[in-house]
């Protein structure tokens, strides 16, 4: 398969789907754009939804390598922050219109939006136990189980967030309640890092 003409009907949908909306970009709009056949276009996806499949490839890699060059500060507050919030991040940039189509998609198959990958989940449970270990968090629940209930909750503010139509605040909640969960010693990770949570969290 090539790869590029994937990556060009991918990129050539979501743009559409953003600048005309889902329901009136057809099959046949994204082929005249891509200059492409409909076979060709179902040779590479099976369906005009698919595409919003693809808009999360690289969001582990992305997700690893900013866990990666935030490790060494030892800030495992940070760490677990960052391992919670990148692929919202990329979630809520789709938007609720397009978002909301990507969860019914996922209902309709019965799998699980923005799928928990066994590489940053288990770089961020790590975080959580590193976190627990130093007393940067007071929360000494399970790490997997902690983790566990942080992403559900993250996607039940999702799915808030699709029927408010974006209006919902939701990092800034999404925050709170994590910082709720979690218990977070802001002085202790100051003390252990330099880096100072409180100034963000006041």
């Amino acid at each position: 398969m090539n790869r590029k003409r994937l990556e060009q009907i991918v990129d050539t949908t979501l743009t559409m789907f953003r600048e005309k909306g889902f329901d009136k970009t057809s099959v046949m709009d994204i082929c005249n754009a891509c200059q492409i056949t409909k076979p060709t276009f179902y040779k590479y996806v099976n369906s005009k939804e698919e595409p919003l499949r693809h808009y999360y490839d690289g969001a582990l890699e992305a997700l690893l390598q900013a866990m990666d060059e935030h490790q060494p500060s030892n800030d495992y507050v940070g760490l677990i922050w960052i391992g919670l919030s990148m692929t919202a991040s990329r979630s809520i940039d789709l938007g609720p219109a397009l978002l909301s189509r990507y969860m019914i998609l996922n209902f309709h198959e019965h799998t699980i939006t923005a799928r928990y990958s066994a590489g940053g989940k288990q770089r961020t449970v790590e975080a959580i136990r590193l976190a627990q270990e130093t007393g940067q968090i007071r929360n000494t629940s399970d790490p997997e189980q902690l983790f566990m209930a942080l992403k559900n909750l993250s996607l039940g503010l999702t799915l808030k967030w699709i029927m408010t139509n974006g209006a919902f605040p939701f990092f800034r909640q999404y925050g709170r309640m994590v910082e709720d969960m979690i218990l977070p010693d802001y002085e202790a990770v100051y003390r252990q890092t330099g880096v100072d949570h409180r100034k963000k969290a006041g």
